[in-house]
């Protein structure tokens, strides 16, 4: 039997097989597949449609203090970085305009050498920053939530200074962007609570 034979017998066997299934079940397995890539949730990964077609931009822009929360201006670098993260969080990126808030921050950030090899060059550092907040409502000036946060980021530090140069930006930045999620946290449940 040659090769193309067995190949047109293993066909019609499942061809037979194919039409040996009652229609009932064909439209079932049919259905059942309809329904697996109905779950695909898959969506773009920029744009404001979330899983199962979530408009979270839409969302976003009706919280009630979206675009109300002013920040007070930054005085360093370190500042600007929670600032700038803390101004997109709580605004959803919208600009501030006639706000109803405003966060006084202040934000500080310091490297503490770990490991110190025999040459004096600390290898393992830890970049810790803590910021202070206070959430003041604008028409009465009364204080709706202050506290304290801090992060902490451990980096490598060698002995060519641009590579640790660039560990210690990168670390302000991971710390900056923990940071000013732990504020948006404290700060989106303190305007919950009193109806913000």
């Amino acid at each position: 039997m040659s090769s193309s034979d067995r190949a047109l017998r293993r066909r019609s066997r499942f061809g037979d097989a194919h039409r040996r299934l009652s229609p009932a079940l064909r439209s079932g397995l049919a259905g059942l597949a309809a329904l697996l890539v109905a779950g695909c949730t898959a969506g773009p990964l920029y744009g404001t449609n979330g899983v199962g077609g979530t408009d979270i931009g839409g969302a976003a822009a009706r919280l009630p203090y979206a675009g109300r929360i002013a920040i007070t201006q930054a005085d360093t670098r370190t500042d600007q970085l929670v600032r700038n993260e803390l101004l997109f969080r709580l605004n959803r990126g919208q600009p501030v305009t006639d706000p109803l808030y405003e966060l006084r921050l202040s934000v500080e950030g310091k490297a503490r050498g770990v490991i110190i090899q025999s040459e004096g060059v600390s290898r393992s550092v830890i970049y810790i920053e803590k910021a202070t907040y206070q959430l003041v409502r604008l028409s009465d000036k009364v204080v709706i939530t202050a506290g304290e946060r801090s992060a902490t980021v451990p980096y490598d530090q060698t002995i060519q200074l641009y590579q640790s140069q660039r560990a210690l930006k990168n670390a302000r930045e991971e710390a900056s962007k923990q940071l000013a999620g732990q504020v948006e946290l404290a700060v989106a449940g303190a305007l919950s609570r009193t109806g913000g």
